[in-house]
């Protein structure tokens, strides 16, 4: 018979796990690597720098100009922060990373209230271990934060509901309104089709969920979170309108504005993967359900908030992955609740389905480290001794979990341990090994901090084509950047009176000398040109390019610019 450790040493383990997990995954070199390219994370860095600096604390701005791609909430937790710490990327980061430990804390209550604790932990650690997770509490832009507070405002009143805890809807009301002006009426639009889904599909909840003080409720949300658009609105008038409402909600939904529109049904991919290891649990479990084991009341609204996620972002013509990352929490809960019921059902028959998911995923683990092998012939030595390291990790976790599910007869364990072990080793490796390799190769803020060294500071900053690279090198240059996009736009940039200076790539400046352009190069190096593993290979010299800051340019038959 298996010993247990007493109580206090359990909990002493219990929290001394969670301690690392949320080390590793959260905090650990959250400052290291500079903001990554492309992306959002210096646009909002930027933007709440310099709010911070005029004391304007309603109106976003990015290099000078009003600001409208988001409302004004995640500002104000970043602006705290950069009055704290100063600005920096630690800063603007701690602002997620806070968002994680709280939705981690909201998924572990929620799930106690409508399941039971061990099901409530069992989800927020299977959420804590995610790769989306890794990603995105470490990444500063606000989808982290939107999750946490929608879905602990949601939770707050399904308790409210359900378990007859009127003071409770409250909470959870400014916390949807919160959610509101973080990112805007999508908060609103996914709790309506959440709730229409759930009425469907459990009407058993009409009568508590009728119950509930809706009206006061709008008037909190609409209370919190209708002023900043008012006054925005009166500040800013049309801009304000086509700027933010228009071009970042209703055209950007119907319109695809930014790009071509993604697939029609790419979200339940992007789910499908980016929920591993844990996609065939739940997809188990939809499995037993077809074959007749019944659906709590609960479950069925873990399902609905599951299935409106995708749905609605489905329907949009923009689409990037992170944005079906709330319905990760639910999710997790459901394969969580599988997971548990499989464990505790006397015969394991009605939940085939889950056993079946739960060994999928251990093997879907070791899947996962020999994927890596085939790296091999394409990566330098000392990257390959990392890759080898984590593959080894992920092979033997997934075997051994697949061993332990063996020996007790597909029984699922309490908690997926050696998964979650070889899940951490892997970020870690990542973390103390790899991302050093990727920040080092990365060139916008060792070329800005050239610029900052100089000993006569520019009158003027540049970038020419470094569309990717424009908000980041606004950030470490820290003055306004000239966005130049034709050849003649670029000569009159450098020919200013004054010291002007400008970034741009060497194959740009070698296909203006082709046309008889002459440029002065003040400072060149190589940097990485795309952000993706391949950038690490052997075979990977087409993702470097040569970054360049020229001082003067000369079109076809005129001379240099003397120096100033």
């Amino acid at each position: 018979m298996r010993r247990s450790l007493p109580p206090p040493l359990a909990r002493a383990a219990r929290w001394s796990g969670w301690i690392v997990l949320i080390w590793v995954v959260v905090f650990w070199r959250l400052g290291m690597p500079s903001f990554w390219d492309p992306g959002d994370e210096a646009h909002y860095a930027q933007a709440t720098r310099e709010m911070l600096a005029s004391g304007d604390w309603l109106a976003p701005h990015y290099n000078g100009l009003p600001f409208f791609d988001k409302p004004v909430f995640f500002y104000w937790l970043q602006m705290i922060a950069f009055s704290l710490l100063g600005p920096s990327e630690f800063a603007a980061r701690i602002v997620p990373a806070i968002s994680a430990i709280a939705l981690f804390a909201a998924v572990g209550w929620f799930g106690a209230q409508i399941f039971d604790r061990g099901t409530g932990t069992l989800g927020a650690l299977m959420l804590a271990l995610l790769p989306a997770t890794f990603a995105l509490s470490s990444y500063a832009i606000l989808d982290m934060t939107f999750t946490a507070l929608l879905f602990g405002g949601l939770a707050a009143i399904v308790v409210s509901a359900r378990r007859g805890h009127v003071r409770l809807q409250y909470a959870g009301y400014v916390l949807v309104g919160l959610a509101v002006l973080t990112k805007g009426p999508l908060a609103l639009a996914l709790s309506s089709v959440a709730l229409t889904l759930a009425i469907a599909i459990a009407p058993e909840i009409r009568t508590p969920f009728w119950r509930l003080r809706w009206g006061q409720g709008l008037a909190i949300v609409v209370g919190i979170s209708l002023p900043w658009f008012v006054y925005s609105w009166m500040r800013f008038g049309g801009a304000f309108i086509e700027g933010y409402l228009l071009r970042e909600n209703i055209w950007l939904f119907t319109r695809g504005v930014g790009g071509p529109p993604g697939a029609q049904l790419s979200y339940f991919r992007v789910i499908t993967i980016g929920m591993l290891p844990w996609t065939p649990v739940f997809a188990g479990r939809l499995v037993d359900i077809a074959r007749g084991d019944r659906c709590s009341t609960d479950e069925r609204l873990l399902w609905a908030w599951s299935a409106a996620v995708p749905l609605f972002f489905s329907v949009s013509h923009f689409k990037l992955d992170h944005y079906v990352y709330p319905a990760a929490p639910t999710l997790c809960l459901l394969a969580a609740h599988a997971w548990r019921r499989a464990r505790e059902a006397t015969s394991l028959r009605a939940h085939a389905g889950v056993v079946a998911g739960v060994s999928i995923s251990a093997i879907a683990v070791t899947a996962a480290g020999l994927a890596l092998l085939p790296m091999r012939d394409r990566a330098s030595d000392d990257v390959w001794t990392w890759i080898s390291v984590v593959a080894i990790a992920l092979i033997s976790s997934g075997a051994l979990e697949m061993g332990r599910l063996v020996a007790g007869r597909f029984r699922p364990p309490a908690i997926p341990l050696r998964l979650a072990i070889g899940i951490l080793a892997t970020y870690s490796v990542a973390l103390f090994a790899l991302l050093p390799i990727f920040e080092h190769a990365k060139p916008v803020k060792p070329m800005a901090e050239w610029v900052a060294n100089l000993e006569n500071a520019p009158d003027r900053v540049g970038a020419y084509r470094m569309d990717r690279w424009n908000t980041s090198w606004r950030f470490y240059v820290d003055q306004p950047v000239t966005e130049v996009e034709t050849p003649d736009a670029l000569v009159s940039f450098l020919r200013q009176p004054g010291r002007s200076v400008c970034l741009m790539m060497q194959r740009d400046v070698d296909a203006l000398t082709a046309l008889g352009y002459r440029f002065r190069i003040e400072h060149a190096a190589p940097g990485l040109f795309v952000t993706s593993g391949r950038a690490i290979t052997r075979d990977s010299a087409s993702n470097w390019q040569v970054f360049v800051i020229v001082s003067h340019v000369a079109p076809p038959d005129r001379p240099l610019v003397p120096s100033t």
